[in-house]
């Protein structure tokens, strides 16, 4: 007697590649990580503003970077950093490219262009001269025969910027500026306080210059948002309020400058 086989045929599910399923897996790890409510706001600032604003290891900081992060976190928001010309960033709260921008001196025009807030911080405008310079400096007018270095787009104080009488001569920026001063092309700059003596360390050229004694001018900054952001301006105002009544940026500041 012969018994009846039969065979039945099974067809296995073809194999999802080993590569595809880690990568899957890596997805899946990343969705976790972000929640889906995340939200991103895009900053720009000054490629290289030490100390205020600088690329370190690869990441932005700085005392004003530090400041603005701390804003960014009270409400939740993730910076993105986009480190960019002066004329960049002014560029981009006009079209309304980036969500913020820092760090500019108030005016008129500024406020009625963008909404501003702070100020944040106060920084300490000065004259720098070669260390031998006989120059001296108490009445804009003192300064008439001398070449006068400015970074092109920059304000710096109301009664500076408006002495069309001053022979001043454009950079690209303070790095420029520094060098035009220590090889004789400038009789003086113009800049911010600690930036101009953090270019001076940075050089080793500290003991080649000095600051004049009398400030250009004490000048208050502000973070910008373009007028079609106000929304967000708002916010930030009530995270500036907020950070600047509990200490936190006395603290950040105080960090930075503590000698």
């Amino acid at each position: 007697m012969t018994a009846a086989m039969t065979s039945t045929h099974f067809t296995a599910p073809p194999r999802r590649p080993l590569v595809a399923t880690l990568l899957l897996g890596l997805l899946a790890l990343l969705a976790m990580s972000f929640p889906a409510n995340a939200e991103y706001w895009t900053v720009a600032a000054e490629d290289h503003f030490p100390p205020y604003n600088y690329s370190f290891n690869g990441n932005r900081t700085g005392i004003d970077t530090e400041i603005v992060n701390a804003l960014l976190k009270e409400l939740g928001v993730t910076p993105v950093h986009r480190p960019l010309s002066w004329s960049e960033v002014v560029q981009a709260m006009d079209e309304n490219t980036a969500d913020i921008g820092f760090q500019f001196i108030a005016s008129p025009a500024r406020f009625a262009q963008y909404n501003m807030i702070g100020p944040f911080r106060t920084g300490t405008t000065v004259f720098m001269v070669r260390k031998d310079s006989t120059i001296t400096f108490d009445r804009l007018e003192d300064l008439t025969p001398y070449r006068i270095g400015v970074v092109d787009g920059f304000s710096y104080a109301p009664d500076f910027d408006a002495a069309t009488y001053l022979d001043k001569l454009a950079s690209s920026s303070n790095v420029v500026n520094f060098r035009r001063l220590i090889l004789g092309r400038v009789d003086v700059i113009i800049g911010d306080l600690h930036v101009l003596n953090y270019m001076a360390k940075q050089d080793g050229r500290l003991k080649d210059v000095r600051v004049l004694p009398k400030p250009a001018g004490l000048i208050p900054r502000y973070i910008a948002l373009p007028k079609a952001r106000k929304e967000k301006a708002e916010r930030l105002q009530a995270a500036f309020v907020k950070l600047r009544d509990n200490g936190t940026i006395a603290r950040i500041l105080d960090n930075w400058l503590a000698e």
